[in-house]
């Protein structure tokens, strides 16, 4: 609890995120999906929550601490926004992990997670991990990764 009370004394302000899980190029939305967050970019950092998609593949609006909408006002100001990372799996599917979800403060921010089915010949891993750079979209790591 300690820790909490340090990260909402640095970071006063509050921000919001919605992940939204989907499959199918984003048509499918992915019900019962299991996300899972972390505070700042590592992602293997403690898990701040936990929540499980509903049936319109969404969390809920999730809260969190964010730097005050004052640090994005004058280039002095600080970092504008804080960092988080979110693991998001579900059976037959692969997992996936993103880092550098920005959240600012008093803004909803919406990480859409696109997975990925596992092949039906069984030649995927269910424990092989697709890494994005929320910021970029780029895929760090994962299955087509040799």
């Amino acid at each position: 609890m300690e820790n909490n009370r340090s990260v909402t004394e640095a970071m006063p302000g509050r921000g919001y995120l919605v992940v939204s899980v989907r499959a199918g190029e984003g048509a499918i939305p992915l019900e019962g999906a299991l996300v899972t967050l972390r505070g700042g970019d590592a992602t293997d950092g403690d898990a701040i929550a936990s929540f499980i998609t509903d049936r319109s593949g969404n969390t809920p609006r999730i809260t969190l601490p964010a730097p005050p909408r004052i640090n994005s006002e004058s280039p002095n100001g600080g970092k504008p926004y804080a960092s988080y990372s979110a693991d998001i799996s579900l059976d037959g599917y692969f997992t996936n992990l993103y880092t550098n979800i920005p959240i600012f403060d008093t803004i909803t921010s919406v990480q859409t997670a696109y997975l990925i089915p596992l092949p039906e010949d069984g030649s995927g891993r269910s424990e092989e991990v697709l890494l994005f750079d929320a910021r970029t979209g780029e895929r760090l790591r994962g299955e087509s990764d040799e």
